[in-house]
């Protein structure tokens, strides 16, 4: 029986959730998992999975900012966030010496790996899209990125390989040589059923993310909600035993229990994330989304969709609820992204078999 631990990185929520259907695989090849992390993406595994053993990592607790530049923020944080790989890589090799661990899967916790046992990096950034005036810095931080991720036995990419795919240039890696990088397709924490669901809702805002952006985007949309004549249900995406403020609100819901919400609603409204866009492909819905600012991944996301027709995507401090359900109805949604657990089959086999 191979002894695995999962650890994803605590910048919302997207990197745990698509750990859920690669802890499930685990789970179903009868493996011994563990999970490790910080913050609220340890929280939400743990409540997925109540049953498992967690490990508290250093926390690499990023600060987005209410205005102002997200790249000089995030600039600012780099010494800390250098400190937490180191912190979290000492934390691996102690975990590996006391035993009980025959392979480490990372989700973009760049020191959470082992030279001892085989080490999984996953991220669908290989290339970490950088703001326009920095773009001189774009080949300078994908080195830099491809430099740390080489430290692991293999590099999964949860995403289609080559195009049409999800993520599209997000993935890409140059000429950089000596990366093992398996595409695993896209993951996503549901799994639909064969029978259709009744609508419930005409629309279901999801908000998640860093505060304070998380709160900025809540109060720029409820308020419209509220007015709108719309049947609508509202997920905060926040951990707490209060009550949600209104009766349309919850603050949290398993994976089980959010499915049952998206799939009954005619549409979706929610961050451009790239776990919520296999989430959403997952589920073949029409989405408006609303990047965070300042998050390049996000934007570039946000607009590739947009371009290509599927998903409709406004900026935050431009949203107006009536014009996006206006303009949302001219997407298609998503209705044709291929999904097989094939490619995650074939990765874990590779892995497990060192």
């Amino acid at each position: 029986m191979k002894r695995v631990i999962v650890a994803p990185l605590d910048w919302g929520l997207g990197h745990a959730s698509r750990c859920i259907p690669i802890i499930r695989n685990l789970l179903a090849r009868r493996c011994e998992v563990a999970i490790a992390g910080s913050g609220d993406s340890l929280t939400l595994l743990r409540a997925e999975f109540p049953s498992l053993a967690s490990v508290l990592l250093p926390g690499y607790d990023p600060v987005y900012p209410a205005k102002g530049s997200m790249a000089w923020k995030m600039a600012t944080q780099l010494p800390h966030f250098i400190k937490t790989i180191a912190d979290e890589h000492r934390a691996a090799e102690a975990l590996v010496t006391r035993g009980g661990i025959d392979v480490i899967i990372s989700d973009n916790r760049y020191g959470f790996r082992s030279s001892r046992v085989p080490s999984v990096f996953i991220t669908h950034q290989s290339n970490i899209m950088m703001p326009q005036r920095f773009g001189w810095l774009q080949n300078v931080v994908r080195q830099m990125n491809h430099r740390y991720i080489s430290k692991f036995t293999r590099c999964w990419i949860p995403d289609l390989p080559g195009k049409p795919n999800l993520a599209g240039d997000l993935t890409y890696f140059g000429n950089t040589t000596g990366l093992k990088v398996d595409h695993i397709g896209p993951l996503s924490r549901f799994e639909p059923g064969a029978a259709p669901v009744e609508k419930k809702y005409d629309l279901v805002a999801i908000f998640s993310g860093p505060e304070p952006q998380r709160t900025l985007l809540e109060e720029k949309v409820v308020p419209q909600l509220r007015t709108s004549g719309l049947r609508y249900r509202v997920v905060r995406g926040i951990f707490s035993a209060a009550a949600a403020p209104e009766p349309h609100q919850v603050n949290f819901l398993t994976s089980h229990e959010l499915q049952r919400v998206i799939e009954a609603s005619d549409l979706v409204l929610a961050r451009s994330g790239y776990s919520t866009v296999m989430d959403m492909a997952a589920l073949r819905k029409k989405v408006i989304f609303i990047p965070t600012p300042g998050q390049t991944e996000q934007q570039y996301l946000a607009r590739q969709l947009m371009e290509s027709g599927m998903a409709f995507s406004v900026q935050q401090q431009d949203f107006d609820l009536a014009d996006a359900l206006e303009k949302s109805g001219r997407y298609s949604g998503f209705t044709s992204v291929p999904l097989s657990h094939h490619a995650l089959d074939k990765a874990l086999d590779i892995i497990l078999s060192h």
